[in-house]
């Protein structure tokens, strides 16, 4: 068996959530690439320790926790796919990497990658994960599939058995926007700025619809800037609107305390909505 034949891909829990598993195995096949092998598993803090281990990139505390607690959401969907790789790719882990994943920001995600086809929307919940080159590829699949299914890939090549699921939806715009719905109406603020705020609300989400999801994190921001700068003085008369609002200080925010404001306030969320909105606030995309 040749390992730069070889490559190991995880439909995070967010493609699994959402039931992309299905498409994203079709995308793989439709470029040439056979499937192997497919497992699902919850990822462990400790596993995903394990995973992202590498000497020489210095990731950051937060970055850790936020995408520790994402894996742990949900069942990941780890596959082994075998395939010849284009040229100048030096294998199959390093062509899906370079060409068929898309950038960990969906901002920047070439049209026609994964990220960018089914609507990455942020830096955590971007979908996919590869291996980016043989080596990676032999120790990362060693931490899913036993040492005897390695042995026998040759002998692989069954049908992945996608777990069926109902439907799901997930959109952080539309979260957002729940919240600060709630938030504007638990304020003091008057009832005619309550209206006033209200009707703005309501413009944005209509411009959202016609946003890809690889972009909506970027349109946010944008739509932030512009909503800190009309309703300033409103905005700052209250702590949670403030907080959710002033994306200048999204790095600073307690999100525990956050979240026991919103439910002394009566907002409820699932853990799925409470891991995107503060990986959505605390990584901003480029140039915020």
């Amino acid at each position: 068996m040749n390992w730069n034949n070889i490559g190991f891909i995880i439909c995070k829990p967010d493609a699994v959530y959402l039931n992309f598993e299905q498409e994203i195995l079709s995308f793989l096949q439709q470029k040439g690439l056979e499937i192997l092998a497919c497992n699902y598993v919850t990822i462990t803090p400790d596993l995903c320790r394990s995973l992202y281990w590498n000497e020489n990139i210095d990731f950051t505390d937060k970055w850790w926790e936020f995408e520790s607690e994402f894996f742990y959401l949900g069942e990941s969907l780890c596959v082994l796919v075998q395939g010849t790789h284009e040229m100048p790719y030096k294998s199959v882990s390093d062509w899906i990497d370079r060409k068929l994943k898309g950038d960990n920001k969906p901002e920047s995600a070439r049209s026609e990658t994964i990220r960018s086809s089914f609507g990455a929307m942020n830096r955590i919940f971007n979908l996919f994960h590869s291996s980016d080159c043989t080596e990676a590829t032999k120790r990362e699949a060693s931490l899913f599939f036993s040492a005897e299914k390695l042995r026998g890939l040759d002998q692989l090549g069954t049908p992945c058995l996608v777990k069926p699921k109902k439907e799901r939806n997930l959109d952080m715009v539309e979260v957002y926007f729940r919240i600060k719905r709630h938030c504007i109406q638990v304020s003091d603020l008057s009832p005619k700025v309550k209206r006033k705020y209200g009707d703005y609300l309501d413009d944005k989400i209509r411009q959202a619809l016609s946003v890809s999801n690889s972009k909506k994190q970027v349109w946010l921001f944008k739509t932030l800037k512009e909503e800190y700068r009309l309703f300033y003085e409103d905005i700052h008369e209250d702590i949670l609107l403030e907080t959710i609002t002033d994306y200048k200080y999204f790095t600073k925010i307690d999100f525990n305390a956050l979240f026991r404001s919103f439910v002394e306030t009566g907002l409820k969320l699932t853990k799925w909505e409470l891991c995107l909105l503060k990986t959505t606030l605390f990584f901003a995309p480029s140039n915020f």
